[in-house]
């Protein structure tokens, strides 16, 4: 993307004014030249938005601008590299034994000769600049630029009461109509063969958001179960193998590591084999996606399957073989302002939305009803004061009808871009950056942000957090979209006229694209714009091609979808010297040049699902470093200890890579914030057996000797997301104690894992004979130590082999884990009995997996402290509470071997009501084959609880009395006989439950679903449904995945 020079300037004079009081400056002798610099930018940085804005209209205000931006970069790599080699010679000086003053004697010659030839040569880079500035501060005079506020500084200008994700159904009464018209002809069965339906229209008309509207439709969900319901961003330059391997994972399938359309094609055709699917394909520029690749083995699926897509030409939905072609059409100006009013307004605002009616109308004219115009327009008024005089601003901006832009319906899109602050333009336009259906996670374009220099902080807030404001109010100023696959993942995309917009601003400072493509726009291109930023997007590129060495201005290297790259020239990066952004992530190369140490200005090195096997040394040069990832690198056994020069690192991620162990010294890198995949080394070697073979066993005096231990995490007290694996090798509850997880003032997210033990004969369901007894009670010792502090918010606890939860997860107080959201017990095969997790006033979502220890949960499992509700135990001692979990939505048992019984009893007293679990939305128990019934008590207490799960609970019998439920999944649950008394039931899935004989009391019910693909009749409490007195008044649907289905057998009259 292009440099937006006044944020680029602002930061840059930021950093000239810090740097030039710094030692390492006046070590090189340059302060006074890097102030002069910084006096000259400060001049010049007035006029700088008046020439961004202006530079599209007036060719000399281009070129002038393009002059500043590559004098711009000369000057950020040539303070990147004075800091460098500055910090470098203090850090020298300052080990030398020589005291008092610096001189020259005290160092080798060869030392002498390089300091100051590198000071001659840096001064004189500087002067140059600050020759060159002058000379372009001359040019500007002839330019008429006129001088405009600062607006370089972000501040969030959204309303902290809406949300960061604007719901993508606000467009207007008329797709609710569409929506229900098409929906209604996706679920109709017909019996035949995958079918095609299409959405067209032209470009930002509200296709994509018709199909999300349908693909979450409540009739379709029913008729179609999540792993059936398909999305796929197509794209006009999409790649085969990832449309196929997507689909195989969306269907339940794994693709494992296959990348070949010969070897994937028939797997596909297994996953969906005689199965009903709802397949959405979005943006579909060329039918061959469907033709040439897809069609073959979707056959394979059950007849009733449907296809939806979108496009904007209605010739490849007929190309497609389409059976309905649904054109969208623009919005009326009534639907477009009442779009913009769910947007800008509060309900109690009508007033206002009255009296700024006669502009807002103005206003959606000019949107022409376009729904994306429409939607950027709204995310730009809601930034604004509810005055006429601030929208009439908007409706009088040149923006509406400037000529420059690749399409005419941008001009609102072009709007909403100029009001943008500084920084978020920046931010914006590199989104382009991602192939285009590559889904955007917040997190991911954060760090891109932070490696650019496009974050800044003025109040010491953590740039992780500002990097996170910007993207919020991307998406609700919409210029980004959820995602419908990534949406719990805070995963979005940009739509194509959006991302069209910021490719034009970008213009010749970057591309994205196919290798020849790239070499076709090299070859031909006559502009003088230096390359910038280049990501290279093709799944046969085997080779990397000789032009990108000849980029030498590059500051961001990316390759997207190239598994066949095996190697990388020796001199790549000595071409590349400017790179801060490298991403190698799903190639398949074993090995990095050395010259990798040349790369110093490098912020991101990302290896992830790399064949990578050996890191060079060469790493320790790069002292920018901040991104480490190095994600399921399955083939890296080692960190180089060159690792630890890193000392601007702020994340590193190796999980699922088979380390052996961090290297001594990790302590030393203190502005670690992320640490994901710390692999634990005890200070006496790994004492205890769990999860080793022999040979481990024997290696690990020579292992303990070269990893670091947990006391090395103490001075990291920056730490905000910390995982570690292999805890069964701390040695004793002191070394867990040095680590001082309790003093990290920031700490939100905790993960702790022990090996599972591989001698267990089920990994799942570990023993007490899987352990020594000694380990039990050390491990034990370790977690009590392992104690976070109070802000923690998510907590993973998996493979903990103790015989009780530690006692900071014990204390009936909610004072020491009272932000936790998100919890998940994984694996705690011993621990019994289950802490008091209802004390915890944040808990959203709690989790619990292989606890076969436990085999009763009672009334101690839901304590909060506060009041005094009656709640008794079985001992009759009385418990103060009054309330407990009062935000859990979702909770989840699963694999609990020994579990039998689930009860409470709570008693009313003193007019207080005790209330638990008041906000349960999901319940889901799976594989708790031992569990004989529900608590009574579901009944009184649960009462917004929407869907339950059940799941191989063999020895349950009954479910009843849920008033609230809505949606009822049971499978394989051998011994369930009566499911009654849901007034609200909606839908209910069953799958081998052969004994259930009474469904009752679930008068709304308008779908059933059966799922036994081997029944030849219907169950005995349907078979009875369509007698005179109908069990099921309101059935609308009957889904059957069985023989039954067959006309020919005997049930088929009833249905």
């Amino acid at each position: 993307m292009a440099m937006v020079l006044n944020a680029f300037v602002s930061r840059l004079c930021t950093m000239l004014l810090t740097y030039a009081e710094e030692e390492a400056a006046k070590i090189l002798g340059v302060p006074k030249e890097i102030k002069e610099l910084h006096r000259r930018l400060k001049r010049m940085q007035a006029i700088l938005a008046d020439a961004e804005n202006r530079r599209f209209d007036n060719e000399a205000i281009n070129l002038w601008l393009n002059e500043l931006r590559d004098l711009m970069y000369d000057a950020d790599d040539i303070i990147d590299e004075c800091r460098i080699e500055g910090e470098k010679l203090l850090s020298s000086h300052s080990s030398s034994s020589c005291c008092g003053e610096l001189v020259r004697c005290c160092y080798p010659p060869i030392s002498c000769w390089h300091e100051g030839k590198f000071r001659h040569e840096i001064g004189h880079k500087i002067r140059n600049l600050n020759r060159e500035l002058e000379q372009l501060a001359k040019d500007k005079d002839d330019l008429h630029l006129i001088p405009s506020p600062r607006d370089d500084h972000y501040k969030s200008r959204i309303s902290r009461k809406t949300s960061p994700i604007v719901e993508p159904d606000l467009v207007g009464e008329k797709i609710e109509d569409d929506t229900r018209r098409l929906a209604d002809l996706l679920i109709k069965e017909d019996n035949k063969k995958i079918q095609v339906f299409a959405i067209v229209g032209m470009g930002g008309i509200g296709k994509t958001t018709l199909a999300q509207n349908i693909y979450n439709d409540r009739k379709l969900r029913d008729k179609f179960n999540p792993k059936s319901r398909i999305w796929l961003c197509v794209s006009q330059d999409f790649f085969e193998f990832d449309l196929l391997r997507s689909i195989i994972k969306q269907a339940g399938g794994d693709p494992g590591e296959a990348k070949e359309k010969e070897v994937l094609e028939p797997m596909l055709s297994q996953v969906i084999m005689n199965k009903k699917f709802f397949l959405v394909l979005d943006d579909v520029w060329d039918a061959q996606a469907w033709n040439e690749l897809l069609r073959k083995p979707l056959h394979s699926g059950s007849a009733n399957s449907k296809i939806l897509i979108t496009s904007r030409h209605e010739a490849i939905a007929r190309q497609m073989g389409a059976v309905c072609i649904h054109r969208v059409e623009k919005l009326s100006q009534e639907d477009g302002w009442s779009l913009i009013c769910k947007m800008v307004f509060e309900e109690v605002e009508e007033g206002e939305m009255h009296e700024l009616s006669d502009v807002g109308m103005q206003i959606v004219e000019k949107c022409d009803g376009l729904p994306l115009a429409l939607r950027t327009v709204g995310g730009l008024l809601r930034t604004k004061e509810k005055r006429h005089s601030e929208w009439n601003k908007v409706l009088s901006s040149p923006a509406w009808s400037f000529t420059k832009l690749p399409k005419e319906e941008m001009g609102p899109l072009y709007l909403s871009y100029l009001d943008l602050p500084p920084p978020l333009k920046q931010c914006f336009t590199s989104i382009i950056l991602f192939p285009e259906d590559f889904p955007i996670l917040g997190v991911c374009l954060g760090n891109r942000c932070i490696a650019e220099g496009f974050v800044t902080s003025e109040d010491d807030t953590p740039l992780e957090d500002v990097a996170e404001g910007y993207w919020k109010e991307l998406l609700q100023r919409n210029l980004l979209q959820p995602a419908p696959r990534y949406y719990e993942e805070k995963g979005c995309r940009m739509h194509y006229l959006l991302r069209s917009l910021a490719y034009h601003i970008a213009g010749d400072e970057c591309f994205v694209g196919d290798a020849r493509a790239f070499e076709n726009k090299i070859m031909s291109s006559s502009s003088s714009i230096k390359l910038r930023r280049l990501s290279i997007v093709d799944g046969n590129l085997e080779t990397i091609p000789d032009l990108i060495m000849k980029q030498t201005s590059l500051r961001t290297l990316s390759f997207f979808h190239i598994p066949l790259i095996r190697h990388l020239p020796e001199n790549l990066f000595r071409k590349l010297r400017s790179l801060r952004i490298l991403n190698l992530r799903k190639t398949a190369i074993n090995n990095l040049p050395t010259s990798l140490g040349d790369l110093v200005h490098l912020r991101t090195l990302d290896l992830s699902n790399s064949s990578i096997r050996e890191i060079p040394e060469s790493i320790g040069n790069l002292r920018n470093l901040q991104f480490l990832l190095l994600e399921d690198c399955k083939y890296l056994h080692s960190l180089p200890s060159g690792v630890l020069r890193l000392i601007s690192l702020k994340v590193i991620v190796v999980e699922d890579a088979p380390l052996e162990g961090m290297p001594i010294g990790i302590g030393r890198l203190r502005q670690l914030n992320t640490l994901v995949g710390f692999v634990v080394n005890g200070s006496e070697g790994c004492r205890s057996g769990v999860g080793q073979d022999v040979r481990e066993q024997e290696h690990k005096r020579y292992q303990h000797g070269r990893f670091c231990t947990l006391e090395e995490l103490k001075s990291l007290s920056q730490l905000r997301f910390i995982s570690m694996v292999k805890l069964e090798r701390v040695s004793d509850r002191a070394e867990a104690k040095a680590a001082a997880l309790q003093a990290k003032p920031h700490l939100t997210v905790l993960f702790l894992h022990c090996t599972l033990p591989s001698s267990s004969f089920d990994v799942q369901h570990p023993h007490a004979d899987d352990y020594q007894e000694e380990d039990i009670k050390r491990i034990g010792e370790v977690f009590e130590e392992l104690h976070p502090p109070p802000g923690l918010e998510k907590l993973q606890i998996n493979g903990y082999f103790g015989r009780k939860f530690p006692s900071w997860m014990m204390t009936p107080s909610s004072s020491l884990l009272r932000n936790l959201q998100w919890l998940d017990l994984k694996n705690c095969g011993l621990c019994q009995p289950l802490p008091p997790l209802g004390m915890l006033p944040q808990l959203c979502y709690l989790s619990i997996s292989g606890a076969s220890a436990i085999t009763s949960i009672g009334p101690e499992f839901l304590l909060l402290a506060g009041g005094s509700a009656g709640a008794r135990g079985r001992n009759g001692r009385k418990t103060d509470s009054c309330f407990s979990f009062p935000k859990l939505e979702t909770l989840v048992f699963e694999n609990m071997p020994n579990w039998e019984e689930w009860w409470w009893r709570w008693e009313e007293e003193n007019n207080q009501t005790t209330s638990l679990l008041p906000s349960l939305k999901i319940l889901i128990i799976n594989g708790c084959p031992k569990l004989r019934s529900l608590p009574e008590s579901l009944l009184c207490h649960v009462t917004a609880l929407k869907t339950l799960e059940i799941t191989r609970a063999h020895n349950l019998r009954e479910i009843q009395n849920l008033p609230s439920l809505t949606e009822l999944i049971l499978a394989h649950n051998s011994s369930l006989e009566r499911v009654s008394n849901f007034p609200v039931l909606k839908h209910i899935d069953v799958d081998d439950c052969k004994e259930l004989k009474v469904v009752e009391g679930a008068n709304a019910m308008e779908h059933i679903q059966l799922d036994d693909r081997e029944a030849e009749s219907l169950p005995e409490w349907l078979a009875g449904a369509g007698e005179e007195h109908p069990r099921f008044p309101f059935l609308q649907k009957l889904t059957l995945s069985n023989k039954i289905c067959r006309r020919g057998l005997p049930d088929w009259p009833l249905i």
